[in-house]
């Protein structure tokens, strides 16, 4: 099942990449180690083939991702704090996992009365 997970604001747009402000959540889904500085400063660059085809990607507008796109190897670059030093990360990691059979509980255990 595809669904579209919105990252963050769009600070611009090449011809194979869109470059995101994110924030907080997003860094710490990516890369939980890191120590985040604050919103406004991080930005993902995502390969423009992951983002949705149902919304537009503009400057200043929400960037969508197709979670249908996203494989487990396909990779963006990170900066957290907004020095320009780009580093890879995961894009799976932003996608949730979702099990469309979940697993029953398993049966409880009644007491005897026997």
């Amino acid at each position: 099942m595809a669904f579209d997970v919105g990252i963050g604001k769009c600070r611009s747009v090449q011809s194979d990449s869109v470059d995101v402000w994110v924030d907080g959540s997003i860094v710490r889904r990516l890369v939980p180690e890191t120590k985040w500085q604050r919103d406004g400063i991080s930005v993902l660059q995502v390969p423009s083939k992951v983002c949705s085809p149902r919304h537009r990607v503009a400057a200043g507008e929400e960037v969508y991702l197709d979670t249908g796109l996203i494989t487990s190897n396909t990779v963006g670059k990170l900066d957290v704090d907004g020095s320009g030093d780009f580093a890879k990360a995961r894009l799976s990691l932003l996608v949730p996992t979702i099990d469309p059979t979940p697993t029953p509980p398993p049966p409880s255990r009644k007491a005897s009365w026997r």
